[in-house]
């Protein structure tokens, strides 16, 4: 009995729920009034508004194109001749954004041009009547379209959402943000390649009516590998060597010469450069100044260190992101949580082999040209943040950040939000030399030399600031003396 009671009750809910759903179905609304939302009301806002309504104290030959009424009440040349509604051809604002007439080209600007299908559009518009549905019935509009991911028209992303709605929900050909879509595994092309990779290159090449050039000799093939993988050549015995084990097995030796080159400490310096080039590695920090920056080699150290240890990807992003969050997080687990301990261990540099590595790792954050002479504080911090935020989004999404710094970016899914969430992290980021003890990988050579010298040099400038300084005081006593004044020294006089 409760089975079958349960059963009815489970049916009439299912029923009213179906009811729900059938009663939700979004309200229909007019081509003409979606056309407008959707197509007119957004073209309007970037090609005519700002020089038509956006400032009130400033509106182009008296034609506000903010309202309906405006847009129909002309300008101060063609009155209400610019739009007539119901009747395309005979308005003027067609004439003027096909460019028909010389001394009225809307939008003035080349590169501003609307396109046939924007053209086309505005016609169809007017032709309906050219309506202007209120804001409500807009907003209503707006919403059932966004809920529609894929259309004719292109596809919405979802992003953390733009300054506007008509940002947050308009719409990409997915040809244009490939760059942003989930990666798709292609078919292999069926050629003569074994190789998956080669099998794209024969198919583009055969595509372009291109004919592959002649094999390679084992000499030449051992000295592209050898200048691509080290940056040298190979050397006279390395080259018989792998012509001799050519001649026995040439698939054998070619993997084996490949495992040789990339064993070598030379393959972590000539990779290390690229991805240096990408960090913008410098031994100073440019500007006028130029600055020395006598611990950097530490983090170009480090990232060739990475290459030769064949380091995992996300862990080398990791610590050049946050090592030393990470050495943080390790010290203070060492230490038991006691900051008794944590903080004079910090400022000593008692660290592990790999929380030293963690931290000199970060210097990929400090990487880039930097002088903050002749700059208030507050200012230098803005550019300082500005340059990390760029500088990581060129490094590790292949996209530059300050097109979308200011306003939501113009062409790809990219909010302004997502800018300032990614400054966010690092405001906490400050420029501190900080302690951290050598490792045993890294070359000390010369260390002691250089110190010596550059002691001596200190003792030299701080010898001449003293002859000076006594020549300056001797010369202002006898200043004072002179002027019947009592002496005051330095500081004093400042």
């Amino acid at each position: 009995m409760k089975n079958r009671t349960f059963g009815h009750l489970f049916a009439s809910l299912a029923s009213l729920a179906l009811m729900g759903t059938l009663q939700a179905e979004p309200p229909k609304y007019s081509e003409a009034d979606e056309l407008f939302t959707l197509k007119i009301a957004p073209l309007l806002s970037e090609k005519c508004n700002g020089c038509h309504g956006d400032d009130p104290e400033d509106i182009d030959g008296d034609y506000n194109m903010l309202t309906r009424e405006g847009l129909l009440a002309g300008g101060e040349t063609f009155g209400k001749d610019v739009i007539v509604p119901g009747k395309a051809a005979e308005s003027f604002i067609l004439e003027s954004v096909k460019w028909e007439d010389p001394d009225f080209e809307m939008p003035p600007k080349e590169n501003d041009r609307l396109t046939q299908e924007q053209i086309a559009d505005l016609e169809k518009w007017i032709n309906a009547g050219a309506p202007w549905p209120d804001e409500k019935t807009q907003v209503a509009i707006r919403e059932v379209e966004s809920k529609k991911k894929v259309t004719a028209e292109g596809m919405i992303v979802e992003t953390s959402g733009g300054l506007g709605d008509e940002w947050t929900y308009r719409r990409y050909k997915p040809e244009d943000i490939w760059a942003f879509l989930p990666v798709k595994k292609p078919e292999v092309p069926e050629n003569e390649s074994t190789n998956p990779v080669d099998s794209f290159v024969f198919a583009k090449l055969e595509e372009a009516g291109f004919e592959l050039g002649a094999e390679a000799s084992p000499r030449h093939l051992l000295r592209r590998a050898s200048f691509d993988l080290t940056g040298l050549p190979p050397t006279k015995e390395e080259t018989e060597a792998f012509l001799k084990a050519w001649e026995v097995d040439s698939e054998k030796a070619w993997e084996a010469e490949i495992d040789r080159l990339l064993a070598s400490p030379h393959y972590g310096e000539r990779w290390a450069q690229h991805w240096l080039d990408i960090a913008r590695y410098a031994d100073t920090g440019g500007m006028s100044n130029d600055y020395e920056r006598s611990n950097a080699w530490r983090y170009r150290d480090y990232v060739i260190r990475a290459f030769n240890e064949d380091k995992p990807y996300d862990e080398f992003i990791i610590e050049q992101l946050a090592g030393d969050e990470l050495a943080e997080k390790s010290l203070r687990k060492r230490m038991g949580g006691d900051p008794k301990k944590i903080k004079p261990a910090r400022v000593n540099g008692n660290y592990t082999p790999e929380e030293a590595e963690q931290i000199v790792a970060t210097g990929f954050l400090r990487m880039g040209p930097w002088d903050d002479a002749m700059v208030k504080k507050p200012e230098a911090r803005q550019i300082y943040l500005d340059d990390v935020v760029n500088s990581v989004g060129q490094t590790f999404l292949a996209t530059t950040m300050r097109c979308f710094k200011c306003h939501d970016h113009k062409f790809d899914p990219l909010p302004t939000k997502d800018y300032y969430r990614i400054y966010a992290t690092f405001a906490a980021t400050q420029h501190a030399e900080r302690a951290v003890p050598y490792l045993e990988e890294e070359n000390l050579d010369g260390f002691e030399e250089g110190k010596a010298h550059v002691q001596k040099m200190w003792e030299f400038a701080n010898l001449e600031q003293h002859k000076i300084q006594t020549k300056q005081e001797n010369a202002a006593k006898k200043w004072y003396e002179e002027n019947g004044l009592e002496y005051k020294n330095e500081a004093d006089r400042k």
